[in-house]
């Protein structure tokens, strides 16, 4: 009888024990899970109006409001994909010259010509359908929203924003983009599930260092 109870005691402390090891084998299944998908997307903060109404940025990279996005860092860009760049900041002299992360939308690759006529895109001389560009944003009498037909160099794509209005892109300063300037290409779920990965950003912020960047809008 005297027995009963220490098999008893053993049986709880075995169960505990299996327990704990089942609550191991999770957190280390999860954060094997975690370095394979931050090894490959990378986080970004939306900064500025020129994706705009595709994405929402936020005034600046240190205030509220902006979209979350992913952007897969091994994908290769093609025409319609919204891709992060980093490259030099316009407006600049060229002592003062730094580097800025920008996101756009590819709208041409090397050998394709494009142009704009007011805030209609040809691509190839063939008219293009933009259901993410609003007429609000894109003012045919604009200058910047006629553009003279150009051919994309080798080695180079041709980005827009969706504002056409207020985008700096491949009409100005920026002008051609290498390829090798491309950090990543926006993941297609990234923009599915926008809200919920823009939420999530917003409230339980576990950056750290190479994941997070902010996206400038201009």
């Amino acid at each position: 009888m005297n027995k009963f109870p220490i098999c008893i005691g053993r049986r709880s402390g075995n169960g505990v024990s299996m327990a704990l090891n089942v609550v191991l084998l999770i957190l280390v299944f999860v954060l094997a899970l975690e370095l394979v998908f931050f090894s490959r997307f990378k986080r970004f903060y939306v900064v500025g109006s020129s994706m705009y109404p595709t994405l929402i940025g936020a005034d600046d990279e240190y205030s509220a409001g902006g979209d979350y996005v992913y952007a897969d860092i091994y994908a290769a860009p093609q025409r319609g994909d919204i891709v992060v760049i980093t490259t030099e900041k316009c407006g600049e002299a060229a002592a003062e010259k730094k580097m800025i992360t920008i996101i756009k939308r590819v709208i041409a690759m090397e050998g394709d010509s494009v142009e704009l006529r007011a805030g209609k895109l040809y691509l190839n001389d063939a008219p293009v359908s933009e259901p993410y560009v609003e007429d609000a944003c894109n003012t045919p009498s604009l200058d910047k929203n006629n553009f003279e037909r150009v051919t994309v160099p080798e080695g180079c794509i041709f980005v827009l924003g969706d504002n056409r209005d207020a985008s700096n892109d491949s009409r100005g300063c920026y002008g051609m983009i290498e390829s090798d300037d491309v950090v990543g290409v926006v993941a297609d779920w990234s923009l599915a599930l926008k809200g919920a990965v823009t939420a999530f950003g917003s409230f339980f912020d576990f950056t750290v260092p190479g994941i997070f960047s902010g996206c400038s809008g201009q």
